[in-house]
């Protein structure tokens, strides 16, 4: 598996730097998919497609291309100096989007491999987010010039926290999220809604879409119709400051005198759709 080199500092949705590489606001309406992705033509990551953003806290990271899938693998022992608090890893793949907006996503993603140890002193904090697929929608008027204010679409498959197994389900749920911390490392629901439970290690698709002239998200998994998500048009102010499409993967370990805690995941990326003005040829 060809490997690309870690990059650190990650602590929002994406960085800075990546605003120069989108258009003027406006928004991209809602057109047709087309395969932004499907892994064919070279052996390593393009350039003029991907950006990959890791936060530096895994101790392992392996990220490359095998076969037609990109693999995204992290793996984080917790810390052992207390029995509170949890730190988490971060792997996010983010489009380019360097020739028009987006509006929508859809991915072909396989969960190969996952480990999930947990602590009994502090339950419930050791938990593998394997999957999430994310696009940037519009900012409320919040003032200031940071991502305060901006939201977006999350659909996210979770596996159970604490401990799994070859019979655990992961827990795939869509989001319209609203980022409250000027770099958007703290955001919350506006709303949400759960839309499936998924066996491990099986091929799932996740989908998420803006419809901005009927106010509304859309979510959806695999061939289940696609869930609405309405809001408050009064909320659509402007462009998201810091537009984004993403794929991420995440582990969270707890702290546990008792021993290290465990997150691992591997994640397999297929074939990636977006809007088909948002291409890279």
């Amino acid at each position: 598996m060809s490997q690309s080199p870690k990059q650190f500092g990650w602590t929002g949705l994406v960085l800075a730097g990546l605003v120069s590489l989108w258009p003027a606001p406006g928004g991209a309406s809602q057109a047709s998919l087309g395969v932004y992705e499907d892994w064919r033509e070279s052996s390593t990551l393009r350039s003029d497609r991907w950006l990959v953003r890791e936060d530096g806290l895994n101790q392992e990271v392996a990220l490359g291309l095998q076969g037609r899938r990109l693999i995204m693998r992290h793996r984080r022992q917790g810390q052992t100096a207390s029995d509170t608090g949890a730190t988490s890893g971060i792997q996010a793949l983010l489009l380019t989007r360097t020739r028009a907006n987006i509006d929508q996503i859809e991915v072909d993603l396989r969960v190969s491999n996952i480990e999930v140890t947990g602590c009994p002193d502090n339950p419930g904090s050791t938990v593998v987010l394997p999957a999430r697929v994310a696009v940037g929608t519009f900012n409320d008027g919040t003032p200031g010039a940071n991502q305060t204010g901006d939201h977006f679409i999350r659909v996210l498959a979770s596996a159970p926290a604490d401990g799994i197994d070859a019979s655990s389900l992961l827990t795939v749920q869509g989001a319209l999220v609203r980022c409250v911390s000027p770099d958007c490392t703290v955001s919350g629901p506006v709303s949400s809604v759960e839309l499936a439970r998924l066996p491990l290690a099986r091929q799932f698709t996740l989908r998420a879409a803006w419809d901005r002239p009927n106010h509304r998200v859309l979510v959806g998994v695999n061939d289940d119709p696609d869930v609405e998500l309405a809001y408050d048009p009064a909320l659509d102010v402007a462009d998201a400051r810091v537009p984004f499409a993403a794929v991420r993967s995440e582990v969270v370990t707890a702290n546990c005198t008792a021993g290290p805690t465990v997150a691992d995941v591997q994640l397999e990326v297929g074939e990636v759709r977006t809007n088909t003005s948002a291409i890279v040829p």
